[in-house]
């Protein structure tokens, strides 16, 4: 999706936590990255913020993609940070 706008970004999500510029969960806007430990300790999950605390994702390769929200007790547990690319 990102480089439809021409912003390019690394494959993996442990390059992308380390592109653009971190902001406070407080700060989210549609289109910025958000992160996640989901197995293991470090980042390892990756998903696209949509307004207010959604965010939509992918759970797996073979995973339907769906809305969550970041203070669902799950995801408010394994949040990492966020970054605004662009």
């Amino acid at each position: 999706m990102f480089s439809r706008y021409g912003i390019s970004l690394p494959r993996d999500v442990r390059s992308q936590y380390r592109v653009g510029t971190p902001i406070d969960p407080s700060d989210l806007a549609p289109g910025d990255l958000v992160f996640f430990a989901t197995t293991d300790p470090d980042v390892s999950h990756v998903a696209i913020a949509i307004g207010g605390d959604g965010f939509v994702h992918a759970p797996s390769s073979s995973g339907v993609v769906r809305v969550e929200h970041i203070n669902q007790s799950y995801w408010s547990r394994r949040y990492m940070g966020a970054r605004r690319v662009n």
